[in-house]
């Protein structure tokens, strides 16, 4: 132990310049735009497979979680093949999502697994084990068979990271299953199994455990995909909105697999959207 102290004291300058040094990079990636991409690039693929090495050992220690996940997924699919039903979205292999009348978009889904996932921070994000060499693209739905999990920001060759619906800057369009009014689910940044839904006025009857899903509002995700239950309601002080917080249905905490959402007629609305601006 004195050897140990002994050392550090002698070559504590080195040590303090490599503090200093290790705060500085810190601070210039931290407020610069540029600078914090550029870093990002650069070590996505080496954080990357870093990540796919440690969620291995994690998955080694969790796989009978998994496999009773697997097994109730397994019965509920041969249960719906029995009843002669159309395959849904949450299927184990890529598919394509049935449309009805109403809803002309082709979906496709891309299995992936998660290797990296914060939930503690107030803007959290993840990563899975695919990228552009896998056809997913940055504005990317992501589901998992409980429902949403977020969106696709930035890929790479095998990797991509996704913006996590436990993220203050990432409002997902909603509606009441019931009543089908429109609203936005945005996260507060405390809790991570309860959200806020926001814009809908008291005139709305809403109960709890009423469901809340997606709205069709958006290209990114197929609608009345689960969101959330409705945990509270009551009108705010001046009784123009309520406030609505709804328990969250995907459990953050032990995301293993995912779906990655491929809208084969998102580039034709997209191009839509651009050429006609004053519209939308």
């Amino acid at each position: 132990m004195g050897q140990l102290l002994s050392f550090l004291y002698r070559f504590r300058a080195f040590f303090t310049f490599l503090l200093l040094e290790f705060f500085c990079i810190w601070l210039i990636v931290r407020h610069n735009d540029y600078q914090r991409s550029s870093f990002t690039k650069t070590t996505a693929g080496v954080v990357g497979s870093v990540n796919q090495t440690t969620a291995n050992i994690t998955e080694y220690f969790s796989l009978k979680k998994v496999n009773e996940e697997l097994a109730q997924e397994n019965a509920r699919l041969k249960s719906l093949l029995l009843s002669n039903r159309a395959i849904p979205f949450d299927s184990l292999t890529q598919l394509s999502i049935a449309s009805d009348s109403t809803d002309s978009l082709s979906y496709e889904l891309i299995p992936a697994e998660i290797v990296r996932n914060s939930i503690r921070n107030a803007n959290n994000f993840f990563m899975i084990n695919k990228g552009s060499n896998d056809g997913i693209e940055p504005g990317m739905g992501v589901i998992n068979s409980l429902g949403v999990v977020g969106k696709i920001r930035d890929v790479r060759g095998d990797f991509a990271q996704g913006i996590s619906l436990l993220n203050t800057r990432n409002p997902i369009s909603a509606k009441h299953k019931i009543t089908e009014r429109m609203g936005t689910v945005l996260w507060e940044g405390v809790n991570p199994q309860v959200a806020k839904l926001l814009y809908l006025t008291p005139d709305v009857r809403i109960e709890v455990g009423d469901t809340i899903v997606t709205s069709s509002f958006n290209s990114i995700f197929p609608k009345e995909i689960m969101i959330g239950t409705v945990r509270s309601s009551e009108p705010d002080k001046n009784n123009t909105y309520l406030n609505i917080e709804i328990d969250l249905s995907v459990e953050f905490g032990s995301l293993s697999f995912v779906y990655v959402i491929k809208n084969n007629e998102k580039p034709e609305l997209d191009s839509l959207i651009n050429s006609n601006p004053q519209l939308f």
